[in-house]
């Protein structure tokens, strides 16, 4: 069984205020907004009388009952006024939430006084942070639609960059979905009672009926519907990837921006036809199958009934027994919302064609070698996972990263992780855009951790607290003037892509369109500069292993 995951961990590191520290909201007034549903009342995240937001608001009815497990439907409009100033509840989790008590805490001390924190199953909610009403506004602004990380946790408070994305000349959203089993379980009798004779990406549905929802609103908050950038890190990035991939979100944005994971390397389960996916071997189907056994759930008329009867947690434990029911994909090869896998739609030109934003960083690894080996880093771990994720090129990836004792094997492992999950999957996103006909723009992100986080380097999601103008000091320390130039650095960028198609604009480095025969990367670090795309040769092997597998179709275990 193939056990390797292309998860994408969110980290508990959360940050302090830098310049764009938010005062308290203000009481002497309340925004409104009259949307599709009914009126809207916000509340403003700073002391400018432009600067409000509006949290919490549902775009699609709660995904419980018998909406479990179905598309997101319409909400139902309510009447006089709902209160939008306090997030909604997260999606249920599959971790632990405790931690989150100690980041709350600061969070509503430092940085947003409003900040909250709970998990319900009633979670299809969306953030709007704006400097551009009342509505209408004299020139609408680019939206930035921010799709969350993390895999089986997070939620559209993560992180915390409304207040200082929206200062930066753009309307910010984030979003809710679905996720781990809630979000993309696929099983027979899903697929047998879907009018598209399909199941499994009940996310990727949540993701695209927020978007169809800032289509139809986000003109009253002030944004520009035929300007819209979705963007993400790890999981969120391989998300944006998915909707690149989707017919179904064609029109919806006009760029991209992935952080650390695409999806033109990977393999997605299909749903009835066996394949070898990431995670493991066999169909979607009978991923759901197997859940179904280990609740104890027999195949039969009343198997779905059963299934939405058990408690989040009840379903979630099963993953936690049984390491074979696994959603590491985030994905299904349904027919409808993705009809192929991403990497052929990539490799042929086929996907959504708009510029993009994508890069990793240099120490990706560092604090995940432990999750993704799922155990200790030792010689028979590392080559177990090996055998398991490339069959006949497991020899050649370890002549690549090789460990002669348990002792080598974590910087082995890292190194092998950061070129493999995260490296090699934002340049094929680079390589596949130009080639469609786009451009691109590739960075390779260098700037390393502080205090608690000194001795890993610039691991995996360090980029996306560069967004969000804050620094936990419990975690971080004083912030300097170097975290104040890169804040500004990539805020820059990332604005500026979102409002003309092209990061660069004055005052930032200049930063050339990616071209795949130079095949020179950015790097953003203590310095900012062009220079060869690390570890290259690597890559190459595993294009090669990628092809090979896509090209197996193997017999039902």
């Amino acid at each position: 069984m193939f056990a390797t995951v292309k998860r994408s961990w969110l980290l508990p590191v959360a940050l302090y205020t830098l310049a764009f520290a938010p005062a308290k909201s203000q009481t002497g007034s309340h925004p409104l907004v009259t949307i599709d549903a009914g009126v809207l009342e916000g509340a403003h995240f700073g002391s400018a009388p432009d600067e409000v937001m509006f949290l919490g608001i549902p775009f699609a009815a709660p995904p419980t009952g018998e909406r479990r497990w179905k598309p997101p439907q319409p909400v139902a409009e309510w009447q006089g006024t709902r209160k939008a100033s306090s997030y909604g509840a997260a999606c249920p989790q599959a971790e632990n939430a405790e931690w989150m008590e100690g980041y709350t805490r600061e969070l509503v001390q430092t940085f947003e006084p409003y900040y909250t924190y709970r998990i319900d199953e009633d979670c299809l909610y969306l953030n709007v942070w704006t400097t551009n009403t009342p509505h209408p506004a004299s020139k609408q602004l680019p939206v930035m639609v921010w799709i969350h990380g993390g895999g089986s946790m997070g939620a559209s408070h993560f992180w915390p960059m409304g207040p200082t994305l929206a200062r930066k000349g753009v309307v910010l959203v984030s979003i809710n979905y679905r996720i781990n089993a809630l979000g993309f379980l696929a099983h027979p009798a899903l697929t047998a009672e879907s009018p598209h004779h399909a199941s499994g990406n009940y996310g990727i549905l949540d993701q695209i009926a927020a978007l169809q929802w800032v289509q139809r609103n986000i003109d009253r908050f002030g944004g520009d519907p035929a300007n819209v950038t979705v963007f993400g890190e790890s999981s969120g990035g391989m998300m944006g990837c998915l909707l690149m991939s989707s017919p179904l979100a064609r029109g919806l944005f006009q760029r991209a921006i992935l952080e650390s994971l695409g999806c033109a390397d990977t393999i997605s389960p299909e749903l009835k036809t066996p394949t070898y996916y990431e995670g493991g071997v066999g169909t979607a189907e009978e991923i759901g199958l197997r859940l179904s056994r280990d609740l104890s759930i027999p195949d039969g008329p009343d198997a779905l009934a059963k299934l939405r009867s058990k408690t989040p947690k009840e379903i979630f434990d099963v993953s936690d027994r049984d390491r074979t029911v696994n959603f590491d994909s985030e994905s299904t090869i349904d027919g409808w919302v993705l009809p192929e896998q991403p990497a052929i739609v990539f490799a042929q030109g086929r996907q959504a064609k708009v510029p993009v934003i994508a890069g990793s960083n240099s120490d990706e690894g560092t604090t995940m070698v432990e999750e993704t080996l799922h155990g200790s880093p030792t010689l028979a771990n590392y080559k177990a996972f090996l055998k398991d994720e490339f069959l006949d090129y497991a020899d050649e990836m370890f002549r690549m990263n090789p460990a002669a004792t348990d002792a080598d094997v974590r910087a082995a492992f890292i190194a092998f992780d950061t070129d493999y999950e995260f490296g090699n999957s934002v340049h094929v996103i680079a390589k596949d855009t130009v080639r469609a006909g786009q451009k691109a723009w590739f960075y390779y992100f260098t700037y390393p951790g502080k205090g608690k986080y000194s001795d890993v380097g610039a691991f995996h999601g360090l980029d996306v607290k560069l967004l969000t103008g804050w620094f936990r000091p419990s975690w971080w320390g004083e912030p300097d003037a170097g975290d104040k130039k890169l804040l500004d650095l990539m805020t820059g960028y990332w604005t500026q892509f979102a409002k003309t198609g092209d990061p660069n604009g004055p005052g930032l480095p200049q930063w050339p369109a990616y071209d795949p025969k130079a095949d020179l990367v950015l790097e953003i670090g203590h310095e900012v500069k062009l220079r060869p795309t690390p570890h290259t040769d690597r890559f190459a092997v595993f294009e090669r292993s990628l092809k090979s597998r896509l090209a197996s179709t193997p017999a039902k275990p």
